[in-house]
């Protein structure tokens, strides 16, 4: 009954974003200012491996283009929290640069060097094993594609909520320059320099360099910087070789730096540690740690090589990437009072070897498949104090290793008329992890153990085109997420391992344009079922720096979302995305044993983290031809439902964040003739209304604080094109 009230309101305010999507608007991708004005462009995607439009991939996908991307200033993969519904990314407490990521209900609240997330992020195809360093910048990025459910045929583990594509711009065959500089509150700067070589003979190069800083929004009362401040730095050198004409090699070389102290977290509800700074629910606009903040600074780093070349079989790819990182981080919870600390330092080296072959047989099949290897080595540390007392201090180093071999088939018959497409899919994969473990807390010594995991993920899709226009799919979709050891555990809860997760998803979806491409309206409807889920649980309440993570979780995930693209009238454009999730566990085992409940089902006292029920974003766009430039106009809105940071505890007010809504705006003049020099001038804001919101809240017994989300931002943009 309860779910039928729910969807029951869902069913209203479903109705109530459709009807205003029809008379309101956003930013789509209308092409130009003159000719084809009412009609909307065709978005190219390469989700499945090769490169196809948006609205004939059956996947429930969002792609961010280069366009969008400059107009909400997104040039990491934080800035895009908000914009896409069903999706959440939150930084995690201990590490601003780490990201907590879920899709549909599915994610992992942790950061560990031994336990994956369940999103998996890559950049040019490159997997992301640390969710350290994914608030670095990317210096130049051309596309982000979102893809929401499981992925677990062409990009194997650790997809089990879905997986974001962050794509880099190639170098061009035209030589040019671009120069950004970028003015705002609160110290805010940056500069953005692109270099383009032009094609000399085969080859073509380009490099882009960026630097930013600004001053943090909680005023430091005691020594050292401000909180939030941070400085960063990135860059990319990117090298393309064109052999022939069947063959091209790109090579890439990228890093970034974050330097800066954590954000501040304030007591938000009962008794403060520090009687000066008294519990509030409001934003404090200053706050101190005892002894002064420290900083914390992130290097992330990478080579990447891509070799393809036009075979008889079809494009053979060789994906060859080796990254680091390090990151030295100081966390302090207790405002002011020489309270609760952490210290991180975290280490992290990956090598990773992919062979794609992506090609056709006949006019009735095309095929991918693929070889894939992974490894990665890590030495974390970590010491955690209160009032100065150590309570831990310990050391994790580990190595993992992965091994997969994937292929997927689609059958589209001529008879048929091409209009089905039957795609069947299968990868399997193998895991290997070690961890050897030292702690103070240990009194039996350090801890060394190893294990294993394989797992066979099958994949079964079915697309019609019941017209040119509009076309329906239905797919079956597994992936799993490999075992591991957890850096925060007991003595006891370090073995054995926790094993792997599974899920297994069912989805309906819908392909459509209609008015000569005038609107596009795309939606999915989704079933998942959640096994063996990794769950932390402290275990002990008198040592909540201490967390076990068990497979005691069983959960279902129903809901839906749709995108509504729409040129209303000539230059204005709409975007509308809604995104409700329903996320239940059906079983949760207490692993506490001085709780009565130990060894019991106690789902009904548990959330499923990180998964609100409703969110949507929408917005108007305006584009219009002017004697001295092109005008833009912009403004947004996304909202997100109230969630819980963690599944179950005690105190479960401790780690709940309400729900918000967040309004952005952006004015440009654009292609300014300067005499062969293009100039654009921006005007933007974001977070409008001075939106108070908790991006992370915490329960330390009695004791409650959060840390709150930035407040109203503004500033201009002046970019020259040579």
């Amino acid at each position: 009954m309860t779910r039928e009230i729910k969807m029951t309101n869902l069913g209203k305010t479903a109705l109530a974003l459709a009807i205003a999507a029809s008379c309101s608007a956003s930013i789509t991708y209308a092409q130009g200012v003159e000719g084809k004005v009412l009609s909307l462009e065709e978005v190219l995607v390469t989700a499945e491996k090769r490169e196809e439009s948006l609205q004939e991939t059956p996947i429930s996908i969002l792609a961010f283009s280069a366009e969008k991307l400059a107009r909400f200033g997104v040039t990491d993969l934080g800035d895009i929290s908000g914009l896409a519904p069903n999706v959440e990314i939150t930084p995690f407490p201990i590490s601003r640069s780490s990201l907590i990521v879920f899709m549909r209900g599915v994610g992992n609240n942790d950061s560990q060097s031994t336990q994956d997330p369940a999103v998996g992020v890559y950049i040019d195809g490159i997997y992301m094993a640390r969710s350290i360093g994914l608030t670095s910048d990317v210096a130049d990025l051309e596309r982000i594609e979102v893809l929401r459910g499981p992925q677990g045929t062409l990009y194997g583990r650790n997809t089990t909520g879905g997986a974001i594509n962050l794509i880099t711009a190639k170098p061009s065959d035209e030589a040019g320059i671009s120069q950004t500089v970028s003015r705002g509150n609160r110290g805010y700067w940056k500069s953005l320099t692109k270099l383009e070589s032009g094609k000399i003979g085969d080859v073509a190069a380009k490099l882009t360099f960026m630097r930013s800083a600004h001053d943090g929004w909680v005023k430091n009362a005691g020594p050292g910087r401000n909180f939030g401040e941070e400085d960063k730095t990135a860059g990319r050198f990117a090298l393309r070789w064109d052999v022939n004409d069947a063959v091209s090699v790109d090579y890439a070389y990228d890093f970034s730096e974050i330097d800066g102290p954590q954000h501040f977290y304030q007591p938000i509800s009962g008794t403060s540690p520090n009687p000066a700074v008294p519990a509030n629910s409001s934003r404090n606009g200053s706050g101190q740690w005892f002894g002064g903040v420290e900083p914390s600074e992130t290097e992330i780093s990478g080579h990447s090589l891509i070799i393809s070349a036009e075979t008889s079989l079809g494009v053979l790819k060789s994906i060859t990437a080796y990254r680091e990182l390090n990151e030295v981080t100081v966390q302090d919870y207790d405002a002011g009072t020489p309270g609760f600390r952490v210290n991180v330092d975290v280490d992290q080296e990956q090598i990773s070897q992919e062979f794609q072959l992506v090609g056709d047989y006949g006019s009735d099949i095309n095929y991918v498949a693929g070889l894939y290897y992974f490894r990665e080595t890590g030495n974390e540390m970590e010491s955690d104090t209160y009032g100065g007392f150590p309570l831990e201090n310990r050391q994790i180093i580990s190595e993992s290793e992965a091994q997969a071999i994937y292929g997927q088939i689609t059958w589209s018959p001529e008879s048929l008329d091409h209009r089905l497409d039957l795609t069947l899919g299968g990868r399997y994969t193998a895991d290997d992890r070690s961890a050897d473990k030292s702690s103070i807390t240990f009194v039996g010594g350090p801890q060394s153990a190893s294990e294993s995991w394989s797992h066979f993920n099958p994949s079964i899709t079915l697309d019609y085109a019941w017209t040119d226009s509009v076309s329906t799919y239905g797919k079956i979709v597994s992936a799993y997420k490999s075992g591991g050891f957890n850096v925060r555990s007991t003595e006891a809860g370090f073995q054995p391992p926790f094993d792997e997760e599974n899920i297994m998803s069912y989805e309906l979806g819908l392909k459509s344009t209609w008015l000569d491409r005038r609107i596009s309206f795309n939606a999915a409807a989704f079933h998942a079922e959640y096994k063996d889920m990794q769950l932390q649980q402290i275990t002990n309440n008198a040592t909540i720096f201490l967390t076990d993570v068990f497979n005691v979780g069983e959960a279902e995930i129903d809901g839906f979302e749709f995108d509504l693209m729409a040129v209303l009238v000539e230059g204005l454009t709409l975007q509308a995305s809604y995104g409700y999730t329903d996320a239940d566990f059906v079983e949760y085992i207490d692993q506490r044993p001085s709780q009565p409940t130990f060894g019991q089902d106690v789902s009904d006292g548990a959330v499923m983290p990180y998964a609100p029920e409703q969110s949507f974003t929408v917005g108007l766009d305006y584009e219009k031809s002017l004697s001295i430039g092109v005008l833009q106009a912009s403004v947004d809105y996304s909202w997100r439902d109230e969630r819980y940071g963690t599944a179950f505890n005690d105190d479960l007010g401790g780690f709940f964040l309400d729900d918000n809504g967040i309004v952005n705006a952006r004015l440009a003049l654009s292609e300014i003739d300067l005499g062969g020099v293009n100039l654009e001038v921006a005007a933007w804001g974001r977070n409008l209304d001075s939106e108070e919101y908790r991006v992370h809240s915490i329960s330390l017994g009695t004791y409650r604080s959060a840390y709150f989300g930035e407040p109203k931002s503004y500033g201009i943009d002046l970019t020259l094109r040579f």
